[in-house]
C-alpha cells in the first residue's frame, strides 16, 4: 500500500512550482513605461536683503522605549541600549525677504513622510525654505520609515510613535532656533582633507571640508555648519547600541556654538586615518575637529547674500541596481508604484557658498559634475528632504561598476538631478526682482511625490 504524501512534501512541491509560476507572472507584465522627463518645476524662490540674523538650537531625541536601531540590513533590529545620545541641530538664518532653516539630524536618512510630518508641525513658523538633512549615521534610531523595502533593508519595523517623536523633536529645535535669532555675521573656510577620506571603490576622493561660522557682532559664537563626505559606519553592523557614530563626538564640540554636520558627495566615500589600526568614532571625530581648527576663515560679513530656491524634478522609472538581469523586469514591476515619482532639489545661497541640497547619495564623480553645473561657490549637501538612493554616473553604471548595485533609479537619475541643480542655481543667479518669495501661508507646501 502506497503512503500518502506528507504535508511537508506537498508544501515543498507547492513552493517549487509556485515560485517559478509567480516569477513568470511578474515577467509577463509589461515593463512600466519610462517616465517622460519634464523641465524642473520651480516651487519657491526667495531672496534676502540687508543685515543677517541667525539663531541655533540643539535637542536630544526623546525616543519611545523599544526604538529599533537603523542603518544596516539585519535579521533583528532590536537595540541593546544607547552608546551616545542622538540629537537634532537647527539653524535659522534670515535677511529681509528670506528666512531659511537648516537642520542636521542624527539619522540614517530623511524619508518624504518624515519631512512632511516636520513641515506640518511648523504651520505657524514663517519659513521660505527648509533643508532637513541626515548625518547618515548607520547606528541611529530606526522605526520611522513607513516603507516595506526600507523597513527590511535599513530602518527596521515602522512605528508611528517613533516617527512622531522624531518629527516633534526636529520641529521643536527649529522653533527654538527661530526664537533665538539675533544679529549675526558669517565667515567661511574651505579645505581638502585627503588623509581623512577614502573612495571605497578605488575612484576619486571628494575630501572637501567646508565650514560656515555664524557669530554675533561681538564675536560670540552662534553656530558652525560643517560639510564633509564620509560614511558614518565605523561602528559596523555588529553594533546594536544607538549612536551617531563619528558624527556624535564631532557634533559634541561646541567651542563655536551649535555645530551641525552635513554630508557632502559621500556616495562612495568612507572614513580614513593616516595611522594603522581600527578607526573608532572618537578617533575620527577628533581628527576631523583638528582639521576644522586649522582652517583659515575669511572676514566675517554682517550682510552676506541670502537666498533660497527649490525645484521639483520628475524621477525616472525605478530600476533597482541590485536586481539581476534575469529578474530585472519583475523587480521593476514590484517597485514601480512604491517609490517616489518626484524629488525636491534645493539651493541656499549663504554668502560665498551655494549649498545644493539633494535627496540622495551622489558619488564623488557625480558631485563634481553637479558643482560645475551649479557654478562658483557650489557645495553638495546630501541626504536632504527625501531619499532617492545612490546617484552614480551613467557611464559607470553602463559597466556595472561603482555604486550601481545600490542605485534605485537607473542611469537617467544623475542627468535629471543635474538639470534640477542647474534650475535652482540659475534661479539664484537671476537678479530680476519679479522672482520673489513664493511663501505659503502656514506650513511649507510639499506636493505628493508618489504617482
Amino acid at each position: 500500500m502506497k503512503k500518502r504524501p506528507t504535508r511537508k512534501l506537498l508544501l515543498v512541491a507547492a513552493l517549487v512550482l509556485g515560485i517559478p509560476a509567480a516569477l513568470a507572472a511578474l515577467l509577463s507584465v509589461p515593463t512600466p513605461p519610462r517616465r517622460p522627463e519634464a523641465p524642473p518645476r520651480m516651487e519657491a524662490v526667495a531672496r534676502g536683503r540687508g543685515p543677517l540674523s541667525a539663531g541655533a538650537a540643539t535637542l536630544d531625541f526623546e525616543l519611545p522605549a523599544g526604538t529599533p536601531i537603523g542603518g544596516f540590513a539585519r535579521l533583528s533590529y532590536d537595540a541593546t541600549g544607547v552608546r551616545n545620545r542622538v540629537s537634532v541641530r537647527a539653524v535659522v538664518v534670515e535677511a529681509a525677504g528670506c528666512r531659511v532653516a537648516l537642520v542636521s539630524a542624527e539619522l540614517l536618512l530623511v524619508p518624504d513622510a518624515l519631512e512632511e510630518a516636520v513641515r506640518a508641525r511648523l504651520a505657524d513658523v514663517p519659513l521660505d525654505g527648509l533643508v532637513l538633512a541626515a548625518t547618515h549615521t548607520h547606528a541611529g534610531p530606526g522605526g520611522y520609515w513607513d516603507d516595506a523595502a526600507g523597513e527590511r533593508l535599513a530602518t527596521g519595523p515602522f512605528d508611528p510613535a517613533v516617527r512622531d517623536a522624531i518629527a516633534r523633536t526636529i520641529a521643536t529645535a527649529i522653533r527654538h532656533a527661530a526664537a533665538s535669532e539675533g544679529p549675526a555675521r558669517l565667515a567661511v573656510a574651505r579645505a581638502r582633507v585627503e588623509k581623512l577620506a577614502r573612495n571605497r571603490n578605488g575612484g576619486p576622493k571628494d575630501a572637501r571640508l567646508v565650514v560656515l561660522r555664524l557669530e554675533r557682532p561681538d564675536a560670540t559664537p552662534v553656530a558652525e555648519l560643517a560639510l564633509f563626505p564620509a560614511h558614518p559606519t565605523t561602528l559596523g553592523k555588529r553594533n546594536r547600541a544607538l549612536s551617531g557614530d563619528w558624527g556624535g563626538p564631532f557634533l559634541s564640540v561646541n567651542s563655536h556654538g551649535v555645530r551641525l554636520l552635513f554630508q557632502g558627495a559621500s556616495g562612495d566615500q568612507s572614513v580614513s586615518l593616516p595611522t594603522d589600526g581600527a578607526i573608532s568614532p572618537e578617533l575620527f571625530a577628533a581628527a576631523l575637529s583638528t582639521e576644522v581648527d586649522k582652517l583659515q576663515f575669511g572676514p566675517a560679513d554682517a550682510a552676506p547674500a541670502l537666498a533660497f530656491a527649490r525645484a521639483l524634478v520628475t524621477l525616472p522609472a525605478p530600476v533597482p541596481g541590485a536586481a539581476p538581469r534575469l529578474v530585472e523586469r519583475a523587480a521593476r514591476n514590484l517597485v514601480a508604484d512604491r517609490m517616489p515619482a518626484q524629488a525636491a532639489v534645493s539651493a541656499v545661497r549663504l554668502g560665498p557658498v551655494l549649498l545644493v541640497a539633494l535627496p540622495g547619495e551622489p558619488t564623488a564623480e557625480v558631485g563634481a559634475r553637479l558643482r560645475e553645473r551649479a557654478g562658483p561657490g557650489a557645495e553638495i549637501l546630501s541626504l536632504a528632504d527625501g531619499y532617492v538612493g545612490y546617484v552614480e554616473a551613467p557611464e559607470v553604471m553602463a559597466e556595472g561598476k561603482g555604486e550601481t548595485r545600490r542605485t534605485y533609479y537607473g542611469p537617467d537619475l544623475a542627468p535629471r538631478l543635474e538639470r534640477a541643480v542647474g534650475a535652482v542655481a540659475d534661479a539664484l543667479r537671476d537678479d530680476r526682482r519679479g522672482a520673489g518669495p513664493l511663501r505659503t501661508k502656514g506650513a511649507l507646501a510639499l506636493p505628493s511625490r508618489r504617482r
